[in-house]
């Protein structure tokens, strides 16, 4: 019975967070949770405190689920550049019709609250440390392994991996010019190994 509950609860997480991701958590309504999940606003909030206590579960299991992405490209590559560059690959093109959103969630969630929310305010910026940290430790890896030159630090390549990445799927968000993903992901492998 745990392990079924343990389960549910996972689920209810992953549907809220799609559904939070494609709306955002201001215009997701206590209504649009509970016709989503399928459950009564009471069971939602017994179980995660309010919407801000589902909101920011949501949040977190988002960023346990891009690492855990990014992991699987990088077990699958010979080397970190090249795992990266098939997890660009992967969200810019090949997901990009079945995201709930062209922009990351926790770029979305920075960009949607201020002071007034501070709690999820500060777990966006938190979670987006921790990710960016994370990068780093990829990037210090591809230094160590002779993929990249030492002249930049861990953290500032995966400050400039951010920016491009942030930068493509917002982009390829437009119609018309799905030819240019390819060249632009190769350019900016070129750009991260120039530097």
């Amino acid at each position: 019975m745990a392990n079924k509950v343990k389960f549910e609860r996972e689920n209810v997480v992953r549907v809220a967070s799609e559904l939070f991701w494609k709306k955002g958590f201001h215009a997701t309504s206590t209504r649009d949770l509970q016709e989503a999940v399928n459950m009564r606003p009471g069971s939602i909030y017994s179980a995660f405190g309010s919407k801000e206590g589902l909101y920011s579960e949501s949040l977190k299991d988002y960023t346990v689920q891009m690492k855990a992405k990014i992991e699987g490209f990088l077990s699958g590559s010979e080397t970190v550049l090249g795992g990266l560059r098939a997890f660009v690959e992967s969200v810019v093109i090949k997901e990009k019709d079945c995201s709930p959103s062209a922009i990351c969630m926790l770029v979305k969630a920075n960009g949607e609250f201020s002071d007034k929310d501070s709690n999820l305010h500060e777990l966006g910026l938190d979670l987006s440390a921790q990710f960016e940290n994370y990068l780093s430790t990829l990037f210090e890896q591809a230094i160590n392994n002779g993929e990249l030159n030492k002249n930049i630090t861990g953290i500032e390549y995966a400050r400039f991996f951010q920016v491009q990445f942030t930068g493509l799927r917002s982009y390829f968000n437009r119609p018309g010019v799905e030819q240019l993903a390819q060249p632009m992901i190769s350019q900016m492998f070129v750009l991260i190994k120039s530097l």
